[in-house]
């Protein structure tokens, strides 16, 4: 049987064709699905942007909105220890120190990579929500521009999207899925002009979309890009 890659799947020796249009029937229940998924994942957002508001208005709970560039190395499924590929993109969070460091947080990331093994396109999309704990490195004087940086780490839940490629579902393939999908990580910010900050991050992240074996990818994301940080 055709495999998938993480998060895909794997090549075989005869190269199938992709599946044909899909029926209309089948068609709005993919879509449906996935209108589901977006919803739950929205849903996990729900609570950190409630408490965004109320703990700026109370005590100015310091925040912090990074964008990064984000490389994900994955492994073909069946494959060698050393048989891997990476998907690229792009990154988005906000979190916010409500207490003692500790706080909600939501992100937001795009990957991809194409022409994997000459006929694997992959695109996914991730949305994640949970907690983070940020401590402080401090500050040289007790201005915002003098603010060393900070050093976190958060765990996330969520949903992933995947497009363009071969999923299995019973007996034959499909070229969308979704899957619930966790990450456990951290990273650090550090101070380049006034609020702007150089992020350096890392993930443990898994994925749970259907690749005719596990039907689990752990991956490892790397992640570099700037922060802006808000309060004191």
């Amino acid at each position: 049987m055709f495999q998938t890659a993480s998060p895909a799947r794997t090549a075989t020796t005869r190269s199938p064709e992709r599946p044909g249009p899909p029926e209309a029937s089948q068609a709005t229940s993919r879509a449906t699905s996935a209108l589901r998924q977006l919803a739950a994942a929205l849903l996990l957002a729900l609570p950190a942007l409630a408490f965004v508001p109320h703990a700026h208005a109370q005590a100015n709970a310091p925040s912090d909105l990074g964008m990064t560039f984000t490389q994900q190395r994955s492994k073909f499924v069946g494959a060698s220890a050393d048989d891997f590929f990476y998907l690229r993109g792009a990154s988005v969070d906000y979190a916010v120190s409500m207490f003692h460091g500790i706080g909600p947080v939501v992100s937001l990331n795009g990957l991809s990579v194409t022409n994997v093994r000459q006929q694997i396109d992959i695109h996914q999309a991730s949305f994640l929500g949970g907690g983070r704990y940020t401590f402080s490195l401090g500050h040289i004087t007790p201005t915002i521009w003098n603010r060393k940086g900070s050093i976190f780490a958060e765990g996330l839940i969520g949903d992933s999207i995947a497009t363009a490629g071969f999923f299995p579902s019973g007996n034959k393939l499909v070229s969308n899925s979704s899957g619930f999908t966790y990450a456990l990580g951290g990273g650090i910010n550090y101070k380049l002009y006034h609020r702007f900050e150089l992020r350096l991050m890392s993930h443990y992240f898994v994925t749970e979309l259907p690749n005719g074996g596990t039907n689990q990818q752990r991956n490892i994301q790397v992640s570099v890009g700037v922060n802006w940080h808000l309060g004191n």
